[in-house]
């Protein structure tokens, strides 16, 4: 007999629940052989595609590449240089200024790995099981909806979206499908905050009823800069990064990195603020609030950017909680 452990690997899981999921779906129809072997993935590795291979794309390439379970089968990025993991073709100016934000590539994988420049095309491959989606927030809507429509598991990089209407139709889109649909909110991966999800509504602190959280993150005194337009460097699909969002002309404090202080494509509330308010929310068993209040504007950085440099919100929920975050 098989010793068990009571603990189950990350596949197991994931076949587990799959399987669970589709059998509410589809009542008492039948799984066919094919449909059976897709859901409990027993015979092979979860082949990966990577959509967007900056920073936090490389970071997770690295974390997926250390999962004995997965298969790194195809990238996608909109530069270049990220596409084809070659450092040494990334314009100069972004590694002399950015430095360790531009990922350092190179790595070695066991199998050749499809490059895709339009992720589209990517997810055309029926050879791909799932995708890490990992580009500026702006885009995650569409290239998620458009992952579950093509079979595709999903992991996709906080914030879920930018707006109330996209995070719907991002959730409806899962709900009539098969897929797994994982945000990627690293706190919840980190044994400091589990212990505290755990802890807190056991009454380790007694009763919550307001939190207090904050992260200035203005880069005062310049901010992003004041700077002109100009050409793309070489080997940037300008057109493709705006994807969505109405023309404009390329600008160096837009991207790589910086498109976090621009509200058509993030925000700091995105970028910082849904790592707090979703911690908050776990301990204390919230779920959505009933009443926000926001205060704030541009007083301090005079910069390209067009998000509030300064910033408080105030959430109310139901239970009577208040969280106070500022930004």
């Amino acid at each position: 007999m098989k010793k068990t452990t009571g603990r189950s690997t990350r596949r197991e899981f994931l076949a587990k629940t799959t399987a669970a999921a589709a059998g509410l779906a589809l009542g008492s129809k039948a799984l066919t052989a094919s449909e059976y072997s897709r859901i409990a993935g027993a015979n092979e590795k979860i082949r990966v595609g990577f959509i967007g291979l900056g920073n936090r794309g490389s970071q997770l390439l690295r974390l997926f590449m250390s999962n004995p379970d997965c298969e790194i089968a195809a990238f996608c990025d909109v530069y270049e240089p990220y596409m084809t993991r070659d450092r040494s073709l990334v314009e100069p100016r972004y590694i002399r200024e950015l430095g360790n934000q531009i990922p350092q590539m190179g790595e070695k994988f066991q199998n050749p790995v499809k490059k895709y420049s339009d992720f589209r095309k990517l997810l055309e491959d029926k050879d791909i099981d799932a995708v890490v989606i990992a580009t500026p927030d702006h885009w995650h809507a569409i290239q998620t909806i458009q992952s579950i429509q093509a079979g595709k598991d999903v992991y996709v990089e906080k914030p879920l979206t930018i707006t109330i209407r996209e995070g719907r139709m991002m959730v409806e889109a899962q709900a009539k499908s098969r897929q797994v649909v994982a945000v990627g909110l690293n706190r919840r991966g980190n044994s400091v905050y589990q212990k505290l999800a755990r802890e807190i509504p056991a009454g380790k602190i007694g009763k919550v009823t307001v939190a207090q959280a904050f992260r200035i993150n203005n880069m005062f005194p310049d901010g992003i800069g004041k700077m002109k337009d100009e050409n793309p460097p070489a080997g940037l699909n300008w057109d493709m990064w705006l994807g969505p969002r109405a023309f404009r002309p390329y600008r160096y404090n837009i991207s790589p990195y910086k498109f976090r202080w621009w509200s058509d494509y993030s925000s700091q509330m995105g970028n910082w603020g849904v790592h707090f308010m979703d911690v908050i929310r776990w301990m204390t068993g919230e779920t959505a609030p009933v009443a926000i209040s926001a205060h704030g504007g541009r007083y301090v950085v005079a910069d390209d950017s067009d998000i509030p440099d300064t910033m408080q919100v105030t959430y109310e929920f139901k239970s009577g909680l208040i969280v106070n975050f500022c930004i």
